[in-house]
């Protein structure tokens, strides 16, 4: 048996939160409900992205941390300077 619409939406909005590391508590729960209301209402065609569209006006969300991917560039740090 497929999921409704409605209930798709609502299970990538909690996947999303759980992703920032948001629980699903009552309170978020209700909030993403709500959420996935307001999309709905404005139309079947593209739920889910309005709905993901729609988390930071109903949550607040934590700045992801990034951490750096490489260490800082020094010149001469692998080794040519010997050589050039």
């Amino acid at each position: 048996m497929a999921k409704a619409l409605c209930q798709q939406a609502l299970d990538r909005v909690i996947a999303y939160l759980r992703g920032y590391q948001i629980e699903p508590t009552n309170e978020v729960c209700r909030q993403a409900l709500q959420l996935v209301d307001v999309a709905l209402a404005e139309g079947e065609h593209d739920v889910m992205q309005r709905a993901i569209d729609k988390i930071p006006e109903f949550f607040e969300l934590p700045e992801p941390y990034i951490p750096v991917q490489r260490p800082t560039l020094k010149r001469g740090s692998i080794g040519y300077r010997p050589y050039v």
